[in-house]
């Protein structure tokens, strides 16, 4: 019942921020006119005497402003004067770089339009577009646009998933990758419609920039639905790999224990993985600087264009291999011998190959969330290969190497010299 009811709340969301880009979209084409108008509109002849099309200059003199610092809701606002004394209301968007400038009697230029002063200069010559303005509008409606229309289809088509899949684990899983990837695309467009008006690029940038990172996105999330299709009941992939049994989680911390009896052989086969909370705490880890590490590039005008579209193409890559890569990280042991499944390749030992299992203490670890045991292979022919995810964050290190022992000693086929003691 509580997970129907996130889908239901995660639904309205996506039917929402659905309408609310559609209106947004619809806007663009209306605010476009209007700045072509406002760019295209010819210089007054004279002072204007009732809104015309036409642009004017107008000397103003501050009378008082307030960026409204300490009212979210409120707008920063001043009051202009007329050389005749006559005072003029005026609004803006944000704070900078003109109204956090203003000191009462500071001499400003408005650009008077349509009966409206749609831009304020100061006498350095800095200018800033006040509510009423033309300019940014158009880009503002498609940013929002994007990331309306983008995040409520995708958030709508993984909300549908889940309810029709409903009692599917793995369905459900996959419906839930689908949303928050959703998310994630919203977010993107909203941080390049960020960049774009930080940087005052041409509005053309936002899909030059947007549009890739929506793709690789995209891709990301069939990737990333199809593996939890393909997951079993713990959300780990098999993908062709013959079925291995997973340890049942939530293992005591290590512990002194003696030989599982009974074991041998017939403790196999054995799986040894990453547990979910880990696995995601380091996933949204990465995330969370990449998307950091790409915000902080893309708010500097120092690096040129391309480093920064091709950086942020690399790390989407980079990140996009962690989500699906790390997941299949795992150690599998089966009568044939153990496999040490890394996120690019696969080692394999031969039971004939192992010499001794043994767990070892992390040097420098005290506990907590840092590991403090790690279990080692040591091969016959000399050198050791790491046992990932056989630790103690998840396992009962000393009776999990006491059944592999006995496993080994039941299994190998071949007589070996006398083990020597590992280096």
């Amino acid at each position: 019942m509580e997970k129907t009811g996130r889908v239901v709340v995660w639904l309205a969301i996506a039917l929402v921020g659905l309408l609310a880009g559609v209106a947004s979209a619809l806007e663009v084409g209306g605010a476009l006119e209007r700045e072509r108008e406002y760019r295209a509109s010819p210089v007054c002849a004279s002072v204007p005497v009732t809104a015309s099309a036409c642009v004017w200059e107008q000397p103003f003199t501050v009378r008082e402003s307030d960026t409204h610092t300490d009212d979210r809701h409120e707008e920063p606002a001043a009051t202009l004067l007329l050389p005749d004394g006559k005072p003029w209301n005026v609004a803006f968007r944000d704070s900078e770089p003109v109204v956090s400038e203003m000191r009462p009697g500071d001499p400003v230029v408005g650009v008077v339009w349509r009966g409206g002063i749609v831009e304020v200069r100061d006498a350095e010559g800095r200018r800033q577009q006040t509510t009423f303005g033309p300019v940014g509008w158009p880009a503002d409606r498609l940013g929002g646009a994007l990331a309306l229309i983008s995040f409520g289809l995708i958030a709508l088509v993984g909300s549908l998933w889940a309810i029709v899949k409903r009692g599917d684990r793995r369905h459900e899983r996959a419906a839930a990758v689908v949303r928050w990837h959703g998310a994630a695309v919203g977010v993107a467009a909203i941080l390049t419609l960020w960049a774009q008006a930080n940087n005052d690029w041409p509005m053309w940038a936002i899909w030059a920039i947007w549009g890739p990172l929506a793709l690789i996105l995209l891709a990301t999330m069939v990737a990333c639905a199809v593996a939890a299709l393909r997951s079993d009941g713990e959300g780990y992939e098999l993908l062709g790999e013959p079925p291995v049994l997973p340890v049942p989680p939530g293992r005591p911390p290590v512990r002194e224990s003696g030989p599982v009896p009974g074991t041998g052989a017939g403790g196999l086969p054995r799986a040894y993985r990453m547990s979910r909370g880990r696995r995601n705490g380091l996933m949204a880890v990465l995330v969370a600087k990449t998307a950091l590490l790409l915000f902080m590039v893309w708010s500097e005008d120092i690096p040129p264009f391309w480093f920064r579209l091709g950086l942020s193409v690399l790390m989407a890559l980079i990140v996009i291999v962690f989500l699906v890569r790390v997941p299949r990280s795992a150690t599998l042991v089966d009568s044939t011998g153990i496999r040490i499944r890394g996120i690019t390749r696969t080692r394999r030992v031969a039971w004939e190959d192992v010499r001794e299992i043994r767990a070892e203490p992390l040097r420098g670890s005290n506990g907590g969330l840092v590991l403090r045991v790690l279990a080692y292979v040591y091969l016959t022919g000399g050198g050791r290969r790491l046992l990932k995810h056989l630790d103690d964050t998840g396992y009962d290190v000393d009776r999990e190497i006491a059944a592999l022992s006995a496993a080994r000693a039941g299994l190998r086929d071949t007589d070996t010299a006398p083990d020597a003691p590992a280096a």
